[in-house]
């Protein structure tokens, strides 16, 4: 249920920045719609597009070579070891990795901001 009256910014900005909570605080601002459009909508592409590269470098391990043409080493085996090939580091989704958290944070940081701007403008509103 939208809120009846002020809310306040400080829990708003605690709830935006916790996951299941924060379609909550939004609601009660009624700004649900604008915050999927702006937050979930491109948070969603951004997993499928990690999610795609990572899938695509597991199925094409033989891509593994750097940006100078050489291939990526091979994993050394300790001499105990069977001599079947390992799947250790055929892939590299590092740079995925690192785009789904630069994602994540920035997206958790707009989560924030637009707490602040649209609970102060719900506030106004009461004034």
């Amino acid at each position: 249920m939208p809120a009846k009256g002020k809310v306040s910014v400080g829990w708003q900005i605690v709830f935006a920045i916790m996951s299941p909570v924060n379609l909550w605080a939004f609601y009660r601002i009624k700004k649900l719609r604008s915050y999927a459009l702006y937050v979930i909508v491109p948070s969603a592409v951004i997993s499928s597009i990690v999610i795609a590269g990572v899938f695509y470098e597991m199925a094409n391990p033989e891509r593994g070579f750097d940006d100078d043409g050489n291939r990526y080493p091979e994993p050394t085996l300790p001499p105990h070891m069977t001599p079947i090939e390992p799947q250790v580091g055929k892939f590299n989704t590092g740079t995925y990795m690192i785009l789904n958290i630069a994602a994540s944070v920035g997206l958790t940081i707009l989560s924030a901001y637009l707490a602040i701007k649209w609970s102060r403008q719900w506030n106004e509103q009461f004034n």
